[in-house]
């Protein structure tokens, strides 16, 4: 998504007793998002709001420091990281415009996943959440996102202009699927903060596929969870998504997304798309992405 960049208004003062964010999960999403909330949200020294995306830096700047801030007033001097996840503001050349100016200091973490899987995974939430019926090769032509919120050295790029190198810490969904435990330990290094012992339920998959039992139930939720948002009240949308019976009544599970594989001519065509972003990709993380997604196989139809 395309946003034009705009001269803000004076960043007003925030909110008295709450600290700004010293770390942000910037993206991307379907990569392990909610996976690293309920995770982080477990260790001591770190604090994040009770909602999980407040979507500040992108769609509701506007509303100030004030009510920004009033979602970390809780936190206490044993919270070394202040923190907040949100896996869209990768994609907002504004987001990244905000932060550089506002906290230019913070650590912010990524987490990247094959950009095919990814886009695969997307579309099943998609449907999963009554936004889409259609086949997975009619929703690539249909849905912009899917394609474009794998092209990552695009909009990293921006992100690596105004932050220092050691300020983004660049993780692997693969090495969260691998190894949990390790996985956290590396955040854990990069925030400077004790390391955690995984609880067995995080071990396991947050989110798996699903379906939904009634598609325009499950869409008018949604929309409706987005004027809540726009109103100023995410809480409320942070509570009723974590509910056990709203998601029983909305979805039916399938388990995981490995029940339903990416179709073969949708998945040539995905990674004959993405090769050359994965090398950008190389180019500037300095690694080998592209060995180890597959791509440096991939051949490029004419």
């Amino acid at each position: 998504m395309q946003q034009t960049l705009t001269k803000d208004p004076k960043t007003p003062v925030q909110q008295k007793g709450s600290r700004r964010p010293n770390f942000l999960f910037i993206g991307p999403d379907k990569s392990g998002s909610t996976w690293l909330y309920q995770t982080l949200r477990l260790h001591p020294q770190v604090f994040l709001p009770s909602v999980k995306e407040l979507f500040f830096f992108d769609r509701f700047y506007a509303k100030g420091w004030n009510w920004y801030g009033s979602y970390f007033k809780n936190t206490g001097e044993r919270h070394q990281i202040v923190g907040e996840i949100c896996h869209d503001y990768l994609f907002s050349p504004l987001a990244c415009e905000r932060i550089a100016r506002d906290l230019p200091h913070a650590k912010l973490m990524v987490c990247l996943r094959e950009p095919a899987q990814r886009a695969f995974s997307q579309y099943l939430y998609m449907v999963k959440v009554g936004l889409l019926q259609c086949d997975f090769e009619s929703a690539l032509q249909s849905e912009n996102e899917l394609i474009e919120h794998g092209c990552y050295a695009r909009y990293l790029s921006g992100y690596f202009q105004r932050f220092k190198r050691d300020q983004i810490h660049v993780a692997i969904f693969e090495d969260l699927v691998t190894d949990p435990q390790r996985f956290v330990d590396g955040i854990c290094n990069f925030l400077n903060v004790e390391r955690m012992l995984l609880p067995n339920q995080l071990q396991e998959k947050v989110l798996p596929a699903g379906k939904p039992k009634l598609r325009r139930l499950a869409k008018l939720a949604r929309g409706l969870g987005w004027n809540i948002r726009r109103l100023g009240f995410p809480g409320i949308v942070g509570r009723v998504k974590d509910s056990p019976l709203l998601t029983r009544v909305l979805y039916s599970s399938n388990g995981t997304n490995a029940m339903y594989p990416m179709p073969f001519g949708a998945q040539a065509y995905l990674r004959d798309l993405f090769a050359p972003e994965v090398q950008r990709l190389d180019e500037l993380l300095v690694t080998n992405l592209s060995l180890r997604w597959g791509y440096s196989k991939t051949v490029r139809h004419l």
